[in-house]
């Protein structure tokens, strides 16, 4: 696959580009290539061994999908990390619109879907160098031409419902818009929440949500505060949290 494109849109943006065939988990190789270096990068991988989802999840990775992480230095807190996810969510969704798909949305609080189906994932990670400069690992994973079955949720990919030859001209459009957000954070911020917030799935909706693997708890999805927290209304008591998965 040709990577001149998306090469030149990743050095106007002063991000070195990492491209493996194979790799266990661009995660992990994320982390060995911060120890040599300490500017932004991109791994992209043609297959996964031990491709990483959210809470420790294998994230299958056959040939033929999108798997990468993306590096960046930054001086955001810690507890406003979950800009990243957004972003980057918006990005995937912005991407397929300008590509000709609408009816893309976002489960809380990293998944992302194709009306009620999944076709991506989001996960954050962050790594603080020897001299305490700080970076986010955003890995994301992307069904392209294909995806697991899943007894819990329906699943999908990209070319089921948009017609795309390979997946360099989505990454070409998907980098243009996520360093747009990324450069303009600060004057654009309160819009990106407002456009995460429109295309959240259940919102204002009574939902249950797994906590762990022992409990459940139920209540009205009722807004997402600016680090990312669930906000859920149970009646007697308000709870934020952090993590957990919307049941379907």
């Amino acid at each position: 696959m040709n990577f001149k494109n998306l090469k030149e849109i990743l050095s106007n943006n002063n991000c070195s580009f990492y491209h493996l065939e194979s790799t266990n988990s661009t995660m992990e190789e994320s982390k060995k290539i911060l120890k040599k270096t300490k500017k932004n990068f991109l791994v992209l991988a043609d297959q996964q061994i031990h491709g990483k989802g959210r809470r420790g999840n294998y994230w299958h990775s056959p040939l033929g999908n999108i798997y990468c992480s993306i590096v960046i230095k930054t001086k955001i807190c810690l507890k406003e990390y979950f800009f990243f996810s957004m972003v980057t969510a918006i990005s995937v969704k912005n991407t397929l619109k300008k590509l000709g798909c609408e009816e893309v949305y976002f489960k809380w609080p990293n998944d992302i879907f194709f009306k009620n189906m999944k076709f991506a994932g989001i996960i954050l990670e962050p790594y603080y160098s020897n001299n305490n400069e700080k970076f986010v690992i955003i890995g994301l994973g992307i069904n392209f031409i294909s995806s697991p079955k899943n007894k819990i949720y329906k699943t999908t990919y990209i070319k089921e419902f948009i017609n795309l030859k390979d997946y360099n001209k989505f990454l070409e459009v998907f980098f243009l818009n996520f360093f747009d957000y990324i450069e303009n954070y600060l004057l654009n911020k309160d819009s990106l929440i407002l456009e995460f917030k429109n295309s959240l799935m259940f919102l204002r909706k009574n939902i249950k949500i797994k906590i762990s693997d022992n409990e459940n708890i139920s209540g009205i999805f009722k807004d997402i505060n600016q680090d990312g927290a669930l906000i859920l209304d149970q009646g007697k008591k308000i709870v934020h949290l952090y993590s957990g998965s919307i049941l379907i």
